[in-house]
């Protein structure tokens, strides 16, 4: 059985499948809407950046130099597009489409970093709770201890420091109860930023088993690393095309109107074709070898990501298996408490025990079985570290 559960965590982890933002209140829902509208309108604007305005100008000047004074009004409407910039072009809609493509990936790693916050302050109370009602019976058994010690100090069988420690053990036991209490509020605070539902409601999503291979392959941190060197590649190619030829169509009409001495109207159309190139730019170079450097970089951290998320997933497959080792641990311990407790019981019944010593086996028994409760969630805290970066 241990090799089963040894070869199936080295080929494979668990991850979230199906349940997507339940947990997030409406507002924290609006926010992550509103920046998917945002980058979906500004991949919109990018893919026609190319596309030059049509302008229009119209003015009414009154000169007193002459006499009479002259009135004119100029209407003018104008366009010049440029319709082929060495390549420029293609590269910017290809730079708006790896745009979209960066954008759709950063605002999923925004709402699933959202999400993971949210799961895990739950995981978090949910464990602060079973911490707290374990720590309770750890009190119980404290008193009993305190109980038993003052009886054997009055009884002369115990010096004073003795029943001192026992009382100490108890009041330390106490302080960690309040640590918990006080941490189980900030852990709500938390948790109330993000949703608007009760913690205990919340219905944590199904855990499947992924390989390695799908978890790279489906990583939302490696894919936006790849759609940024896209962009990197096309905006270093729309810099080299910059300093490359341009051609223009430029068109125009325009209409005068003057008034002196009578009117006349002048109205006209131009139209034609132009070849632009900048000749000398004192930064030409540097501007290259700058976009050059960012595309470099950009294949290096693509590179560091693959490794850094290979780490991550192995690191987590070696601490779910010491929290599986751990989960078996404490059922051996639960088992032997269940077997003390049922002796002791038969011992009580004979005489040979008190029931402060049924209660004290009790009270260990009940505490030792909220341990595999704890470290299956400690389970399901490590993966969400792996969900974060999960494609749905």
């Amino acid at each position: 059985m241990f090799l089963r559960l040894l070869l199936s965590l080295l080929v494979s982890v668990y991850v979230f499948a199906a349940q997507s933002d339940e947990v997030l209140s409406k507002t924290k829902k609006d926010i992550i809407q509103n920046e998917k509208m945002q980058n979906a309108k500004s991949s919109d604007i990018l893919k026609l950046d190319w596309i030059n305005p049509i302008n229009a100008s119209l003015s009414h000047t009154k000169s007193s130099r002459t006499s009479p004074s002259e009135t004119t009004d100029s209407f003018s409407i104008s366009l010049n597009q440029p319709i082929f910039k060495s390549g420029g072009i293609y590269y910017a809609i290809q730079y708006s489409k790896a745009n979209r493509e960066y954008l759709k990936f950063s605002t999923s790693l925004s709402e699933k970093s959202m999400l993971k916050s949210a799961y895990l302050a739950v995981l978090n109370l949910r464990n602060i709770d079973l911490k707290i009602k374990k720590q309770r019976y750890l009190i119980e058994n404290a008193k009993i201890d305190i109980t038993r010690k003052k009886e054997q100090y009055l009884s002369g069988v115990i010096d004073s420091s003795y029943l001192d420690d026992a009382i100490l053990k108890k009041n330390s036991l106490d302080l960690s109860l309040l640590d918990m209490l006080s941490s189980k509020v900030d852990l709500e605070k938390t948790f109330k930023t993000l949703s608007s539902m009760d913690y205990k409601d919340v219905k944590l999503p199904h855990l499947n088993l992924i390989n390695l291979t799908t978890f790279l392959k489906n990583n939302l941190a490696i894919k936006d690393q790849i759609s940024n060197q896209k962009q990197l590649d096309y905006l270093k190619k729309m810099t080299i095309s910059s300093y490359f030829p341009t051609v223009s169509l430029f068109a125009s009409y325009n209409s005068n109107r003057v008034d002196y001495d009578g009117i006349s109207k002048d109205s006209y159309k131009q139209y034609g074709i132009s070849v632009s190139m900048p000749i000398f730019d004192i930064n030409r170079k540097k501007n290259i070898e700058l976009q050059e450097l960012k595309y470099l970089k950009s294949k290096l951290d693509l590179q560091d990501k693959r490794k850094s998320e290979k780490e991550l997933y192995d690191s987590v497959v070696k601490k779910v298996k010491i929290y599986k080792r751990k989960i078996e641990l404490a059922k051996k311990q639960e088992k032997l408490y269940k077997s003390l407790l049922e002796t002791t019981k038969d011992l009580y019944k004979g005489g040979e025990k008190t029931i402060l010593d049924v209660d004290t086996m009790r009270n260990s028994l009940e505490s030792t079985k909220v341990d595999k409760y704890i470290y299956q969630n400690d389970i399901d805290i490590l993966l969400l570290s792996l969900y974060e970066h999960l494609q749905k």
